[in-house]
């Protein structure tokens, strides 16, 4: 039911359906149980326009919790009956480095009878969030956090199901990622410093000869580690200014194979391949520029083929498609 609920809510809000017709269509859809009276899911929705506002509608569920600098900060809740339905409505907003939690009664009741004699409850549920708050800039760590402790208080037994959302607001984050020198070797000047002119953002350099142009435009120096943190990646490289440097073609196909694989374990490896540290830096990005550079090594072109590599312009448009589905504005720009 709870999974009927979500898909529901979630579908009908696409479409930009008001909150209240989303709530009065589950609230029709949903069995009641016909001993006990009560409604067999329970629900919050929440909606966040761009500017913060929120818009918020909870049923027999647990109280959204709001912080604010690691304190609680109260919502002015009203009482409103919806298609026969007693809930709370909420209207609020949240500004960056706000955290807003949301969780099922199976995260309160967690460890009833067993390690806690009532549960973990609002209590325990604020003291880890807060704990955790200052320990990572975004939301899906902690809600991964908070999960592990109810598992712990359920002893590692199926205890309740137990749904855990966290919302830590920020402003977007743009990551800038220059690869391949240009067709014509003149623009080379402009093309590094139009990459270099973006400002509050994260600065990639993919590529051998690319590495060696921008470093050139620099007047500093590349250096190259000797250490293969996975044998099939080649080894990045550091320039100073710059926030990560990995080699080129291998690198981005390599990328691009981990973003498509559908599993993220690539979010948590220890191990620093250039691969790995892409697909990190691409993904904690909103907003991603990509200048391209067209200009083709024909020496390339064989090793590509033996090895059923995507040239670059194949690879980048690619990731164009994997990063757009991720809801990340890209931008490409050839030259």
């Amino acid at each position: 039911m709870s999974i009927l609920s979500a898909r529901i809510a979630s579908g009908l809000l696409k479409r930009n359906v008001s909150l209240e017709q989303v709530f009065a269509t589950i609230a029709d859809t949903l069995p009641t149980c016909k001993v006990r009276n009560l409604a067999y899911s329970t629900l919050s929705i929440l909606r966040i326009k761009p500017n913060g506002d929120c818009h918020l509608i909870e049923y027999d569920n647990p109280l959204l919790l709001r912080l604010k600098q690691g304190k609680i900060a109260p919502i002015n809740r009203k009482k409103r009956e919806i298609a026969g339905k007693e809930t709370f409505e909420s209207w609020f907003r949240i500004e960056p480095e706000d955290l807003l939690v949301l969780f099922s009664d199976g995260v309160l009741n967690a460890g009833v009878g067993g390690l806690y004699r009532l549960g973990l409850g609002y209590h325990g549920v604020i003291n880890s969030v807060i704990d955790w708050a200052d320990d990572y800039d975004y939301a899906q760590p902690i809600a991964e956090r908070l999960i592990e402790v109810v598992d712990a208080c359920y002893l590692g037994r199926i205890g309740d199901d137990s749904t855990s959302v966290i919302i830590k607001p920020r402003h977007p984050r743009t990551a800038v990622l220059l690869t391949g020198p240009p067709a014509s070797a003149a623009d080379d000047r402009e093309v590094v410093a139009k990459f270099l002119n973006y400002q509050n953002a994260e600065r990639i350099v993919c590529g051998g000869a690319t590495g060696n142009l921008v470093a050139r435009e620099l007047k500093r120096e590349i250096k190259t580690s000797l250490q293969y943190e996975d044998p099939s990646v080649p080894p990045t490289a550091t320039i100073q200014g710059i926030d990560l440097v990995t080699e080129g073609i291998l690198t981005l196909n390599k990328s691009l194979s981990k973003l498509k694989s559908g599993g993220e374990e690539w979010r948590k490896e220890p191990r620093a391949d250039g691969a790995t540290l892409l697909c990190q830096a691409l993904t904690r990005a909103d907003r991603l520029i990509m200048l391209v550079g067209t200009a083709v090594n024909p020496a390339h072109e064989e090793f590509m083929s033996s090895l059923q590599l995507l040239t670059r312009t194949e690879v980048v448009a690619r990731l164009q498609e994997v990063l757009s589905q991720m809801d990340k504005e890209v931008i490409i720009e050839k030259y």
